[in-house]
């Protein structure tokens, strides 16, 4: 008897075969047997397989393989990412079997590595250019920095960094890389030879080691192509000639790869190719990218180490006068050959340390902070500390798991002294399927949310407390890759059709459905790109492209043709608008590494930028008279000067990126500082007034404000952690018990998350209501809207609104096209409005009185008298006045028949507003969640008044002196109501339907007229009526901004006016950033509606869109471990 057999047969041949896991990236690893010696008569390979701890050969049983070499895989649905299981492979003939020895597999660990499809994952700030993140199902640390960037035609920029996973690490997966140190490491390159195909032609299998880690394998269908992996939406095809191609059915990229599994070439959906060379050794050598002079698009590698293939260091060399270069270098272990840090181009290092057992321990920042892992014996990741102000023990976030069934996460506010899974802390439950995705989340309030998963990983569906919303992958349509329908929990439904069949083609959606059940349409050429969308109401914008897929004309729904033009290298260097308008055309230059140089507007007014060498702007000059707007940066990356016309900021940050401070010139002696506890949880703030305090709930939920008089907010929420209550300035007698309250406003949400009332009342009676309103998000039915759905159902928007105060109901309708074409209220106002064919409002009708007619020109610009635009579009005379700008556009003067009104702005765009010409002067702050800086305090005619916000950044309260006014908002986020801290009714707003506004003081109160925020959120302008939304102002007169938006966005004709507010639809969509319009109010009912079919192609439109300041606020924190701080899929 052979020891250890499965045959219990006496062996015949006389050696055991060789046997092995072939292949273990799969759920199912394959095994090998090959017979080492010869046998008599019939031959065949057995198998057998059994889970670890088991008794008998529970996944295979003996089954055998005729031959000599032979493989076989493990059942399906067994096995989970990084388990362990034993096999053993015996060699049997005519006579008997010869068993080898038992021996351990494991279901490879670099399936729940990278980041993979459905995994929900805690997020790790490290530093400007380096972060990571905890995968919750497989506890693997992934580790990311970004190096260079690289430009590319038509696809997205290569971007070229570094990655470590530690679980793959701890297993010993030493095929995973040689580029970055030794191969037990954990770190490989991003691209290039890092990014591989392994083949094993006898399993009929091929891995793909992905971007950053992500893992999977490709396994013969049996009709000479290869199934997909879960989760992986690409196509393997095999060359007739050796290699392989990959492509991505999103982006429509390709990857080409050699017999050897390097890869040769990235290349896009229209044929133009990122290339990788190698030396004989296979050391990558040179990276080049498709867009760009030779210094911007070549990216070279200098090889060195232990190792032919270890990367020394990255560098680009600059072309023209300028010259230069650039590097990126690493350093290693001269022991192990383990990463142990690299210097960047601007000559800050990042370090990296590994402990004894080769995990990476520690990670230091440039700036000096320090990131700290422990681990198990798996390479899962069991804590992560943080530097945190004033507490050496740092803020640490702990993670248990449990058998691969759930993972327990407690964050830095729990009780370090006690475990994981008896402290506070958020349950994770893993899919029983051996992915190993979140199925159930369970918080430290013990509400529950759940998740179930399409084959390719998509979310099938998302429950939380307040019901459940699903998400269709029809199999009958590209296999179940492809979304073809949502349904919210409240019945709002979108649907998409995919009508094309080539390869190219068959993934983009040629139609799609929305809510309301208006249908949109999509042509493409042989490329894939989008060619037209044409909307339901028969508007149509359209593209055209040079052969390389670059952009030439794009055509407006209204004819409008703009046209794009490029340098030889795929530069563009200028956009010529519309004949018919005023506007002038752009022109741009780059530098030696492909950066703008230089940006001429229609005006011909040039910025130039100067750059540091990590591609950060130092500086923005102009040709005419306004000043140069400067910057330098702290080591950690952080901005840490801004100088400009205003005045200089100066920033202030915590260790990992947290705005702590603020000040501003122009307002000297006005300092603002804010803290943060463990979790990263805003909890203080010092404006002008004093101190806020905040403290939260286990769930990281605010639950209480004190404002500097000591005036307490206190918040309640439900199990979804919807804020329900605000209760402002509520106090208790204890004598009596009795309680009492300045103001409190309460919130209803509907099953989808959208809001469906709001009220505020005062002094300690909820049934005295300053406002109430609510919401109707089902459609009337065509007896009162033409074109609406039927009456009943669900749509995405919303069709009355309700005054419950007065009983007053205002009911609207919309066009096909979704924009809003009138807005009745009986005994009121009823309003009724037409558009042209791309969204333009041209006429507005005020009971049954024609009180507006607008005509407008190719590039949507008003015509009619009155009215006129200079040649960078921006408005110069119309209703309000005449408008005066400087070289970086920003409206610095605006004349009406009351004389000349002024503005100042801080950087290079109009989101800071610092001060008015009629002695306001604004101190800015934090950024809301909408990335726009918060007024914290002003000062209006001598007065200094203070904001008191949420930490969201939604405003509570203003603070005049000794006077506390809290502020109730309507479903729209507008104010509409003022309640002071002793219950009296202050003030109250009311707008038409696109943001008109009338103020009342009430009470004897002048508050009314010192507010700042208004309509929608945005800050009004008491002069003009004009309202600021971040770069842009909004007239709500004509119902459009006075500039155009800065981004293009072309072949969607719910985008291509670029003065449009808001989609036409100021009732459900808000712009806070003067960018982007979004739903307002709503929450999981996104899911249904907001799923856009638009495209931004990457043209730029000014300034504005090339620099992105880095200031990290409450935004950048270390997790908050509740379920809704978990960066998830769902």
């Amino acid at each position: 008897m052979v020891a250890g057999s499965a045959t219990g047969v006496l062996a015949a041949p006389a050696s055991a075969p060789s046997a092995k896991v072939a292949v273990s990236e799969l759920l199912a690893p394959v095994l090998h047997g090959k017979a080492t010696a010869a046998g008599s008569g019939s031959q065949s390979i057995r198998f057998s397989a059994r889970t670890v701890g088991a008794t008998t050969w529970n996944l295979l049983d003996g089954v055998s393989v005729a031959g000599t070499e032979a493989y076989r895989a493990l059942p399906e649905g067994r096995l989970s990412i990084g388990q362990t299981f034993e096999y053993q492979i015996a060699h049997c003939d005519g006579t008997g079997c010869t068993a080898a020895e038992v021996k351990t597999g494991v279901v490879s660990p670099a399936l729940g590595a990278g980041v993979r499809p459905g995994a929900t994952r805690v997020p790790v700030t490290i530093g400007d250019r380096i972060g990571a993140q905890v995968d919750v199902g497989t506890g693997n640390l992934l580790v990311t920095a970004d190096l260079f960037s690289l430009p590319r035609r038509s696809g997205s920029p290569l971007e070229v960094g570094i990655a470590y996973n530690s679980t793959t690490r701890a297993r010993g997966e030493s095929h995973f890389l040689n580029s970055v140190g030794a191969s037990s490491s954990g770190w490989r390159l991003s691209t290039a030879r890092d990014v591989r195909l392994r083949s094993v032609p006898g399993a009929g299998t091929v891995t793909y080691f992905g971007p950053n880690g992500l893992t999977g394998t490709f396994t013969a269908d049996g009709a000479g192509g290869y199934n997909s992996p879960a989760g992986f939406k690409m196509t393997l095809s095999a060359l007739s000639g050796g290699g392989w191609t990959l492509n991505d059915h999103g982006s429509g990229d390709t990857r080409h790869f050699a017999g050897n599994g390097l890869m040769t070439e990235l290349v896009d959906r229209n044929g133009n190719a990122t290339t990788f060379s190698y030396n004989t050794d296979g050391g990558l050598t040179s990276i080049r990218s498709d867009q760009g002079s030779a210094g911007a698009s070549r990216l070279a590698v200098t090889l060195g180490g232990t190792t032919p293939r270890q990367i020394a260091a990255l560098s680009q060399t600059a072309d023209g006068a300028g010259g230069g270069t650039r590097s990126v270098t690493f350093t290693y272990d001269p022991d192990r050959n383990y990463l142990t840090g690299f210097t960047d181009a601007e000559g800050r290092t990042t370090a990296f340390f590994h402990g004894s057992s080769g995990n990476l321990n520690r990670i230091t920042a440039p700036g000096g902070a320090v990131t700290s892992f422990s681990y198990d014996a798996y390479g899962r990741v069991e804590s992560i500390t943080q530097p945190t102000a004033g507490d050496p023990a740092g803020a640490v976030t702990r993670l248990l798991y449990h058998d691969g069934t759930f993972t327990d996460v407690a964050d830095p506010n729990s009780d370090q002294t006690t475990a994981v899974d008896h402290t506070a802390h958020t349950r994770y439950h893993l899919t029983g399927d051996g992915w190993q995705l979140v199925q159930r989340a369970i918080d430290p309030a013990g509400h529950q949310r759940s998740a179930t998963y399409t084959p390719f990983l998509d979310v099938a569906s998302a429950t939380d407390p307040a019901g459940t919303g699903t998400f269709g992958y029809d199999p009958a349509v590209n296999g179940g890759q492809s979304l073809t329908a949502t349904t919210a929990p409240t019945g709002a439904g979108s649907s998409f059709a995919y009508g094309n069949t080539a390869q190219a083609t068959r993934f983009q959606p040629t139609s799609g459905t929305d809510a309301q059940g208006r249908a949109s349409t999509y042509t493409y050429n042989g490329a894939g790109n989008r060619l037209s969308a044409a909307n339901a109401s028969s508007a149509q914008a359209s593209v055209t492209y040079n052969a390389d897929g670059t952009v030439a004309t794009a055509t407006s729904p209204s004819g409008g043709v703009t046209t794009y033009g490029y340098d030889t290298v795929g530069q563009l260097t200028s956009i010529t608008p519309p004949a018919d308008s005023t506007l002038g055309t752009r022109s741009y230059t780059y530098d030696g590494y492909g950066r703008v140089a230089t940006y001429t507007s229609g005006r011909g007014i040039t910025e130039t930028y100067t750059y540091d060498a990590l591609d950060r702007v130092t500086a923005v000059d102009y040709s005419d008279p306004t000043p140069t707007v400067s910057y330098t940066y702290d080591t950690a990356g952080r901005t840490d000067l801004r100088t400009d016309a205003s005045g200089t900021t100066d920033y202030g940050y915590d260790p990992l990126g947290r705005l702590t401070s603020r000040t501003h010139t122009a307002t000297p002696g006005i300092a603002v500082t804010y803290s943060y506890d463990k979790a990263g949880n805003l909890a203080s703030a010092t404006n002008a007034a004093g101190t806020t305090t905040y403290a939260y709930d286990a769930r990281n939920l605010v639950t209480r404000a004190v404002s500097p008089a000591g005036r307490p907010i206190e918040f309640t929420h439900d199990a979804s952690g919807r804020r329900t209550d605000t209760w402002f300035n509520r106090t208790t007698d204890g004598y009596n018990g009795t309680t009492t309250f300045a103001a409190h406003t309460h919130t209803d949400y509907d099953a989808s998350s959208r809001v469906a009332r709001v009220w505020t009342a005062r002094a300690g009676n909820d049934a005295d209501r300053v406002t109430d309103f609510t919401y109707s998000y089902a459609s009337p039915g065509t007896s009162v809207c033409a074109g609406a759905p039927a009456a009943g159902t669900d749509t995405g928007i919303r069709w009355t609104q309700t005054d419950n105060r007065t009983g007053a109901q205002t009911a609207y309708c919309y066009d096909t096209a979704n924009r809003l074409i009138s807005a009745s209220t009986p005994g009121a106002d009823t309003w009724a409005y037409s558009y042209d064919v791309n969204g333009n409002r041209t006429q507005a009708v005020k009971n049954g009185t024609v009180v507006q007619t607008l005509s407008v020109n190719a590039a949507d610009q008003i015509t009619s008298t009155g009215y006129g635009y200079d040649a960078s579009g921006n408005t110069l005379t119309d209703s309000h006045g005449a408008a005066t700008y400087n070289g970086a556009d920003q409206m610095t003067a605006l004349t009406d028949n009351a004389g000349t009104h002024t503005y100042t702005y801080a950087g290079i765009d109009q989101t800071e507003l610092i001060a008015e010409g009629n002695g306001r002067t604004y101190t800015h702050g934090r950024t809301d969640e909408a990335g726009v800086p918060l007024i914290e305090s002003f000062v209006s005619s001598g007065t200094t008044f203070a904001y008191l916000y949420d930490p969201a950044g939604t405003p509570l309260a203003i603070l005049a002196g000794t006077n506390t006014h809290y502020l109730g908002l309507d479903g729209l986020g507008s104010v509409v109501a003022a309640v002071n801290h002793s219950g009296t009714h202050t003030a109250a707003w009311s707008y038409d339907p696109w943001g008109q506004a009338t103020a009342t003081a009430m009470n004897g109160s002048g508050i009314a007229s010192r507010r700042i925020y208004g309509y929608a959120g945005g800050l009004p302008d008491r002069n003009t009526g004009l309202v600021h939304f971040g770069q842009r102002w909004y007239d709500p007169e004509t119902g459009r901004f006075t500039q155009q938006d800065s981004l293009e966005t072309l072949a969607d004709p719910t985008r291509s006016n670029r003065y449009e507010y808001a989609a036409g639809n100021p009732i459900n969509y808000v712009d806070p950033t003067g960018r982007d319009f979004s739903i307002s109010g709503c929450g999981a009912a996104g899911l249904a509606i907001g799923i856009g079919l638009g495209f931004a192609f990457p043209i730029f439109a000014g300034a504005a869109t090339l620099f992105e300041a880095f200031i990290a606020g409450a935004s950048g924190s270390l997790l908050g471990t509740g379920f809704d701080a978990i960066c998830s899929t769902f």
